[in-house]
């Protein structure tokens, strides 16, 4: 293999490394900025990075923070959200977005189960698919090398089957939670204190009212710039526009 094929590689599995030392002296000059208290610029400079270099939870965690310090409650909920994708389990983080979520008075939504909830969600849906892929790859491997090798002991035997049995058991109880949690992908915050649903999908329509920043949507079907919405635990349900409410799971252009 050729020298130039090997460096092609090398950048696509690692990255270029001008490239990542340019994106670590942004997210350091984005940091400085924070300090020192140039919040709307430290902002700007941490949607930058994730437009350019995809989605981070240090840098979600950061635009939040951003966010938070200027009072713009549903944008800064929003961006915690989203790190909470990625690091459901970090503590400062949580605790930031409980106090985002106060501060704005949008509590999330009430669930029926809360234990059951809080354990579906205690791992992310990323750590949930790969328990799933990665034993599914193991009970095919062992399917695979019982097929090619008589196993001469019952114990060895045993083993075999109660490794695939509790294999089998992870899949189901992943394939499981990441079912219960299909519709989070359909989840938004409402960004701005003035934002109304419309009866329909026009600026000119009459407005049914203001779930409020930060408050929690399902986002169904969209038209003409404006995303159909029900607000959970209200009756509230309507078109929103789509400048007015960011998707907590992010397109593939970060929006």
């Amino acid at each position: 293999m050729n020298k130039n094929l090997l460096s092609f590689l090398f950048h696509i599995l690692l990255g270029s490394p001008a490239v990542m030392a340019a994106d670590t002296a942004c997210f350091a000059e984005a940091n400085a900025r924070f300090k020192a208290g140039d919040f709307a610029v430290a902002a700007t400079a941490y949607e930058t990075l994730l437009a350019n270099g995809g989605p981070r939870a240090s840098v979600f965690y950061n635009l939040g923070n951003s966010y938070h310090r200027l009072g713009q409650y549903g944008p800064a909920i929003l961006a915690y959200e989203r790190a909470r994708l990625l690091t459901p389990r970090d503590p400062d983080l949580l605790a930031n977005l409980a106090l985002a979520r106060k501060a704005a008075a949008a509590f999330e939504e009430t669930v029926v189960h809360p234990r059951l909830d809080a354990l579906i969600c205690y791992p992310s849906r990323n750590e949930w698919s790969w328990l799933v892929a990665g034993a599914a790859l193991f009970v095919g491997g062992l399917a695979l090398v019982c097929g090619l090798v008589n196993l001469p002991r019952r114990g060895m035997r045993q083993a075999a089957l109660a490794s695939a049995g509790l294999a089998s058991l992870a899949i189901a109880a992943g394939s499981a939670c990441l079912y219960l949690r299909r519709d989070e992908s359909n989840r938004g915050i409402v960004l701005s204190e003035n934002a109304a649903v419309h009866l329909s999908p026009f600026e000119t329509a009459a407005s049914l009212g203001t779930p409020g920043p930060g408050r929690i949507v399902h986002m169904r079907k969209e038209s003409g710039g404006f995303h159909y919405v029900e607000v959970p635990g209200t009756t509230l349900r309507g078109w929103l526009p789509d400048k007015e409410v960011g998707a907590i799971t992010p397109s593939k252009d970060g929006k």
